[in-house]
Parts: structure tokens; C-alpha cells; sequence
């Protein structure tokens, strides 16, 4: 046990005693298009070796047009993602519904409807109520309880149980 408690003591005062790492060198590496050479950068500044000019030196660039670009970006993604929690870890939780208008409708199994939105998305009705949507209607997939998403039509307060398909 003694043992034990002494390794963990070693461990741990190693641990506290280790270096900052050098917030500016991991983002001087965000800079950085090749994957590869990213990739050697972020190396680097985690085992603090001095990162090579060759890396780093770029054309300057207004940051601010970065910055807007990678939030438009993101946006776009936890868009894309909505819908896909269970199957990604990466989709996004922060949007609460959506809205997109109605492509393509079709009828899967027992009169379920399977909804083509005009961003990409499709849509499996799970629950066994009627619901009508005709092809370039609105539609808002909302969040509810327990992970699950209701969808309505603009204009109506009848909702479906829904679930996304890819």
C-alpha cells in the first residue's frame, strides 16, 4: 500500500511540475492548411520544441474574416448535424428546431411518410398519427423530451414524432 501511495505521490508532483503549454504556439498551429504539417505543429508545442518557421510563417491575414468564416462554418455544421446526436457525438444540442421547406414525401411501412427537406435532410415519421405536408410547405423540426424531435407544419399546431434518417 505504501508502495503504491508513493508511485501515486511521484506521479502526481511530476504532473504539477510539468510546463504551461503555449496557447499562442497551438493557435499559430490552427493557421496551418496542410493536415501534416498541422498535425507535426500541435507535436511540437505539446512536447515543447520550438516551432519551425517553415510551419508558422504565413501571409498575413485578417484574422476577423477568419474568425467569421470558421463561425459560419460551424453554423452550417451543427446544422447539418441536428438531428444526429445519437449517431454522432459531434452533432450539435445548442439548435432548438429548425426550418426547411418540403422536397419529396414518401410512404414507408405502415403509412409512416419519410420527409425530403430541401437542405439535405431526411426525416422518418415515427409516431402513427396522420399528418399531411404537401411538397414545398414549411416545415420546423423542433426539439422535445428524451432526445426525441416533433415536426409541424408552418401555420398548423399538429405535430409528428420524428426521427432523422441520414
Amino acid at each position: 500500500m505504501k508502495k503504491t501511495m508513493i508511485l501515486f505521490a511521484l506521479g502526481f508532483s511530476s504532473l504539477c511540475a510539468a510546463e504551461q503549454i503555449n496557447t499562442q504556439a497551438l493557435q499559430a498551429c490552427t493557421l496551418i492548411e496542410n493536415d501534416f504539417k498541422r498535425l507535426m505543429c500541435y507535436d511540437n508545442v505539446i512536447a515543447n520544441k520550438p516551432i519551425t518557421e517553415t510551419h508558422s510563417s504565413k501571409v498575413p491575414v485578417n484574422k476577423d474574416k477568419i474568425n467569421t468564416a470558421r463561425n459560419e462554418e460551424k453554423a452550417e455544421l451543427k446544422e447539418d448535424g441536428f438531428g444526429l446526436e445519437h449517431k454522432v457525438k459531434a452533432a450539435s444540442e445548442e439548435i432548438e428546431e429548425i426550418t426547411a421547406k418540403l422536397v419529396k414525401t414518401t410512404t414507408q411501412g405502415r403509412d409512416k411518410m419519410v420527409f425530403t427537406l430541401d437542405n439535405g435532410q431526411v426525416w422518418r415519421q415515427v409516431s402513427s398519427e396522420t399528418f399531411f405536408a404537401n411538397e414545398g410547405d414549411t416545415l420546423i423540426i423542433e426539439r422535445a423530451s428524451f432526445g426525441s424531435f416533433l415536426m409541424k407544419k408552418t401555420g398548423s399546431n399538429r405535430t409528428t414524432r420524428v426521427k432523422r434518417v441520414n
